[in-house]
C-alpha cells in the first residue's frame, strides 16, 4: 500500500483525506452557537463559510466572502432568509442568487452569485455536507431518543486522526489514565483482550477484562458511539464527532446521552455546576498540556480531581506525537489491533478514492448500542 494512503491528516479539499471527509455530514457548530440575525464565521476542513440562521429559522451556509470587494459576509446583515453585505448591501438569497445590488443597474447582479451547502440541524448540532453531488442520507441512532442530551464542542490542537486513534485505544487506559475515575470503577486493573470486526458500518470493538466486556461502535469516517463514565454523573452513552479544522487541529463536537432519574439529575446539575466553578479558576487545559509537553511540569503534578484530568491525559499524549509521523516505522502489536483495523478501513478508501473506483457505501443501523462494563 502506497505511502500517502499513509497521509490522514491533511484535509484541505484537494487532499485525500480531505475529499474523503467532504463526502459525509460533518457537524460545523453547536445549535446554541448561533444566534438569530447574526451570522457566524466558521473554519472547518481547512476552509472558511458563512452561517446564518434566516428569519424563518432556516440555517443556511455560504461562502465567506461577498464576491464586490471581498468583505467577510459573517459582518454582514440578515435580512429574511438572505444575507445582505455591510459593505454596499449586496445581497444573496438562501441559494446564492445575488439578489439585490443597491448603487447598481439591475442588470448587473445577473449571473452573480455565492456558494451555498446543504445544512441539517439536529441534536442540538448544525451538519453541512461539504462535498460534490447530493449528499448522503443523514446517520440516525436509536439511542439519541432514549435519554436526555447534552452537546460540547471541544476545539483540541491536535490532528483529529490522532484523537480517532487515542479514542479506539483501549489499551491506553491502563496507563495514560492512571490516578482518575477509572481507578475507581477497576478500569485499570487488569490489560483488555481486545477484538475487533469490520461492520457496515466501520468497526465493532470490544475490550475484556475478566468478566466484563465494554462494546463501542466506530462509524466511518470519523465518529463514534461508546459508553462513558463520570464520578457524579454515572454511565451516559458518548457520541462524537472529530472534525479537522486544519491538518493540526480539529473540534471534537460531542453529543451526550444521560439517562438520570429526575432525582438524580439535580445532584448531577450540582455537580456540574461545581466542576465549571472549579475549571473556571484553574490554568486552561491546553495551557497545562504544552507545560508538561515542555517539561516544565509533569503530568503526575496534577491533582487526580482536576475537572480536566481526562482530557489533559489525552491531550498530551496526542501532541507528544510527530505531528506527521511515518506509521511504516511502528512496532505494532496485539494490543493496536483496533487501531489498525481503523487504519485499513481509511488506506483501502483512500486509495479507491485516487484510482477513481467506487467507495464502500457506509450504512449506520439504528439500533445500536453499548456495553457499559469495565
Amino acid at each position: 500500500m502506497g505511502a500517502r494512503y499513509e497521509d490522514v491528516v491533511s484535509i484541505g479539499p484537494q487532499a485525500l483525506a480531505g475529499r474523503f471527509l467532504r463526502r459525509f455530514w460533518q457537524p460545523v457548530a453547536l445549535t446554541q452557537s448561533l444566534k438569530p440575525k447574526r451570522p457566524l464565521p466558521i473554519r472547518i476542513l481547512g476552509e472558511d463559510f458563512t452561517l446564518y440562521r434566516g428569519e424563518t429559522g432556516a440555517v443556511h451556509l455560504v461562502a465567506p466572502q461577498c464576491p464586490h470587494r471581498g468583505l467577510s459576509l459573517s459582518v454582514g446583515r440578515v435580512i429574511g432568509d438572505s444575507i445582505e453585505c455591510f459593505y454596499h448591501g449586496w445581497t444573496f438569497a438562501a441559494d446564492g442568487h445575488c439578489a439585490a445590488q443597491p448603487a447598481e443597474d439591475a442588470q448587473f447582479k445577473k449571473g452573480v452569485c455565492i456558494a451555498t451547502y446543504p445544512v441539517h440541524e439536529t441534536l442540538g448540532l448544525i451538519f453541512a455536507y461539504l462535498g460534490e453531488g447530493e449528499p448522503p442520507d443523514f446517520p440516525v441512532l436509536n439511542v439519541f431518543e432514549q435519554g436526555r442530551i447534552e452537546n460540547r464542542a471541544s476545539y483540541r490542537p491536535w490532528p483529529f486522526f490522532a484523537q480517532i486513534e487515542n479514542s479506539v485505544d483501549e489499551t491506553h487506559f491502563n496507563f495514560v489514565h492512571r490516578r482518575t475515575k477509572f481507578d475507581d470503577i477497576g478500569m485499570n486493573k487488569e490489560m483488555p483482550v481486545l477484538t475487533s470486526e469490520k461492520t457496515a458500518y466501520g468497526m465493532r470493538r470490544m475490550a475484556q477484562r475478566g468478566a466484563s466486556v465494554r462494546e463501542g461502535h466506530f462509524f466511518m469516517p470519523n465518529w463514534s458511539l461508546s459508553s462513558k463514565y463520570e464520578h457524579d454523573e454515572g454511565w451516559s452513552d458518548h457520541v462524537v464527532w472529530r472534525v479537522p479544522v486544519e491538518d493540526d487541529a480539529h473540534i471534537s463536537f460531542t453529543c451526550e446521552i444521560f439517562y438520570q432519574n429526575e432525582n438524580e439529575r439535580a445532584a448531577f446539575t450540582k455537580a456540574k455546576e461545581a466542576k465549571r466553578t472549579k475549571r473556571r479558576s484553574m490554568p486552561a487545559a491546553i495551557d497545562l498540556m504544552k507545560e508538561i509537553i515542555a517539561g516544565r511540569m509533569h503530568i503526575d503534578d496534577l491533582p487526580a480531581d482536576h475537572p480536566d484530568i481526562v482530557l489533559i491525559q489525552d491531550g498530551v499524549a496526542c501532541l507528544a506525537q510527530p505531528f506527521r509521523k511515518d506509521r511504516t516505522t511502528e512496532y505494532l502489536g496485539a494490543s493496536d489491533r483496533q487501531v489498525v483495523m481503523v487504519r485499513r478501513l481509511w488506506n483501502a478508501e483512500l486509495k479507491a478514492l485516487d484510482e477513481g473506483r467506487t467507495l464502500t457505501a457506509w450504512h449506520v443501523p439504528r439500533d445500536l448500542k453499548t456495553s457499559r462494563g469495565i
